[in-house]
């Protein structure tokens, strides 16, 4: 029997707040660069690395466009602002074991898509500074 978790029911906050109506959440993908430190000593003649700098990576999300919403508004206040915030991605299906991704982040992107024939949305891009925890 699969332990797997369905996508509906994740929660992501701002600072505590709720961000309203989230549909996809991506991320955060976190990334190690690497260095090649290859040489001619390298056992059996293959590459060698060194893992260097980390990268928390990016978190990407669509919500649907609420005209006047404070926690999406917020969202565009903190791209505005140029600072770090807090975000949290809760587990709340009530499948599983609870789960908190935690990180500190910069909105980077606040967009707008206004389609004749969908409903409007808003996409958001988060770049993570630190690092990302799981609790």
């Amino acid at each position: 029997m699969s332990n797997a978790v369905a996508g509906p029911g994740w929660i992501l906050r701002h600072a505590g707040t709720v961000v309203a109506e989230v549909r996809d959440i991506n991320g955060p993908e976190q990334v190690a660069d690497k260095d090649d430190v290859t040489n001619q000593s390298s056992p059996n003649h293959y590459r060698e690395w060194v893992t260097t700098l980390l990268d928390g990576g990016d978190v990407t999300f669509v919500c649907n466009h609420i005209p006047g919403d404070s926690s999406q508004i917020g969202l565009l206040t903190a791209l505005q602002a140029r600072g770090v915030e807090s975000f949290t991605i809760t587990n709340e299906t009530g499948v599983g074991p609870s789960e908190t991704t935690s990180f500190d982040a910069r909105v980077t992107k606040w967009g707008s898509k206004m389609p004749h024939n969908k409903a409007a949305t808003t996409d958001i891009t988060l770049a993570v500074t630190g690092p990302v925890t799981i609790a």
